[in-house]
């Protein structure tokens, strides 16, 4: 039998973090290829997304819910282009307990992860204060936030089940317990979904949503240790614009910058016709340990003539971003253009 170093060099390409925007704020989850444009996670990632962006390496990819079921929570979504990575296989049948398991995903945000332990029990139940979930794997395997939606594999590589809850009693969380959706109950969605599916619309938050998806790029180029955490509060940021989610952009930014826009309605003024269409992370400067740091980051932009500098209606940007990192995630402090004004596209 491989080795789990060996295991997870093998898999790891085909685990995803989730990038979804809300019309009130921002969240990220995990799923996994089961199909080159085919990617399985909890249905509470995707629950309420006005926009989803799934990031593989660098590669980041939109997506469409096309089959969810909340009762259950478990959700497919299909990528709009083919991803390269690692194709999972579903086990047929439950581990025993004792089995040794491991849990892949991006906690709290964070960089990829692995965390292994061991089958504690099954056909679990766990009242999450909306629903019951029923025929759950239990498992003493260190998950967090941000793990959701993530595989739940036996050393062979197979998904023994999706990860989609931890263990609360009164409010407190229980060390070394957390649920996943076992993988037969998983296969017998996906099939469903495969041969019927029902795409599930995006959620209006009211405002101007960008023309199309949506959806922008964003490349990360630059090495430093925190390039690719800052692309996430960037893409959120990105997103939300694009989607008239003004309330979640807004709460990206630190307490004291939103205090000199004013509020949402103040700052999104003028943004009703301003939409994202590509960004790159090209340097990030400052220390690891650092709270703070400075991004490079070239945006491309388009809007109408009225609202773009000189008149532009597409513009190339070249903005230095102020970083501040809040002990939770990295927050926009400030922005500016000390490499001069954008260019017309």
């Amino acid at each position: 039998m491989s080795t789990w170093p060996e295991v997870v060099a093998q898999v790891q390409p085909g685990v995803g973090q989730f990038y979804v925007t809300r019309c009130e704020a921002g969240a990220t989850g995990t799923g996994f290829l089961i199909g080159p444009d085919l990617v399985v996670t909890a249905a509470h990632v995707v629950r309420d997304a006005s926009a989803i962006s799934i990031a593989f390496g660098r590669t980041t990819v939109n997506a469409t819910v096309v089959g969810k079921n909340d009762m259950a929570d478990i959700a497919l979504v299909k990528t709009d282009s083919p991803v390269q990575g690692h194709q999972f296989q579903l086990r047929t049948s439950e581990p025993p307990v004792a089995t040794d398991v491991a849990a892949l995903g991006f906690p709290l945000g964070r960089p990829f992860t692995f965390t292994r332990g061991t089958v504690s029990a099954l056909d679990a139940k766990q009242d999450t204060g909306s629903r019951v979930l029923e025929n759950l794997i239990q498992t003493d395997t260190a998950v967090n936030h941000g793990n959701s939606g993530g595989p739940l594999i036996t050393q062979d590589g197979q998904v023994a089940g999706v990860v989609v809850t931890i263990e609360f009693d009164d409010n407190m969380r229980a060390e070394g317990i957390a649920y996943a959706v076992t993988a037969p109950r998983v296969a017998a969605a996906v099939k469903e979904w495969t041969s019927r599916s029902a795409p599930v619309d995006f959620k209006d938050c009211g405002n101007a949503p960008a023309p199309g998806s949506g959806f922008f790029p964003l490349t990360v180029s630059a090495n430093h240790d925190q390039a690719r955490n800052i692309g996430q509060t960037l893409i959120l940021h990105g997103q939300a614009i694009n989607q008239g989610a003004y309330a979640a952009a807004f709460k990206l930014f630190t307490p004291e910058l939103q205090a000199t826009f004013g509020d949402t309605a103040k700052w999104s003024a003028d943004l009703g016709s301003s939409y994202w269409t590509k960004a790159e992370i090209i340097n990030v400067s400052g220390t690891s340990s650092a709270d703070d740091l400075n991004a490079e980051v070239i945006l491309q932009t388009i809007q109408d003539a009225a609202h773009g500098r000189n008149g532009q209606t597409c513009s190339n940007w070249k903005i230095r971003y102020s970083m501040h990192w809040d002990g939770a995630a990295w927050l926009i402090a400030g922005s500016s253009l000390p490499f001069g004004e954008p260019t017309a596209c």
